[in-house]
């Protein structure tokens, strides 16, 4: 019975543990994207105010509210998953609910973001530095890692479309990495299973 509890208690400690390492990663990151937003903008209208399009930098506090702006809006959190999408953990309709509610509610932010951006002259270059990379992560990445997988172990087309055909049902309509085992044995990689904005993709 002791053995038990003391077991009991350094599992608890290892979740507490894991728990606390994944906070600070996602708040280092947060952190790291607040500062380079915040760059960004600041050079922006330094480069406005240089061309004599603005007569007054906005003030540290206004650039630190834009950059924090940006952060939660556009970047995962999830204190902003609502209450009835939490709800549907509780439903036949699986319980990893709140990140793709968050990739989805964040996709549409920086989509937003990006074309206001767009709309401004002195932002511009940001916006389609924005749209550019957020279709290049959706978009492009995925198409690149399956052609790197072809390229790589000689895959054609119709050998592709015939390796979907025997895919377990959950990757049916998932990015598919072809490779080859040591004996020449066809198996794939689910890149979806990795790609965060797969939730966008995979309806269409």
């Amino acid at each position: 019975d002791r053995g038990l509890r003391g077991m009991l208690k350094y599992f608890s400690k290892a979740k507490k543990w894991t728990e606390d390492a994944y906070t600070a990663e996602d708040d280092f990151w947060k952190i790291v994207t607040f500062l380079g937003e915040r760059s960004r903008y600041a050079a922006a209208f330094k480069r406005a105010f240089d061309k004599g399009i603005i007569k007054k930098i906005p003030t540290n506090d206004a650039l630190d509210e834009m950059a924090a702006n940006i952060v939660r809006n556009n970047v995962p959190n999830y204190d902003y998953v609502s209450q009835w999408i939490k709800a549907l953990r509780r439903w036949p309709v699986g319980n990893f609910v709140s990140f793709p509610a968050e990739i989805l509610r964040t996709s549409t932010n920086i989509l937003k973001t990006a074309l206001s951006e767009i709309k401004n002259p002195m932002l511009r270059r940001i916006g389609y530095q924005r749209l550019t990379g957020m279709a290049f992560t959706m978009a492009a990445v995925p198409y690149a890692a399956t052609k790197l997988g072809q390229t790589l172990y000689d895959v054609s087309e119709e050998q592709l479309a015939a390796i979907r055909r025997f895919v377990a049902p959950w990757s049916k309509n998932s990015t598919i990495i072809p490779i080859k085992d040591k004996e020449g044995n066809w198996k794939y990689i689910d890149f979806s299973h990795a790609n965060a904005y797969d939730t966008l993709l995979k309806p269409w």
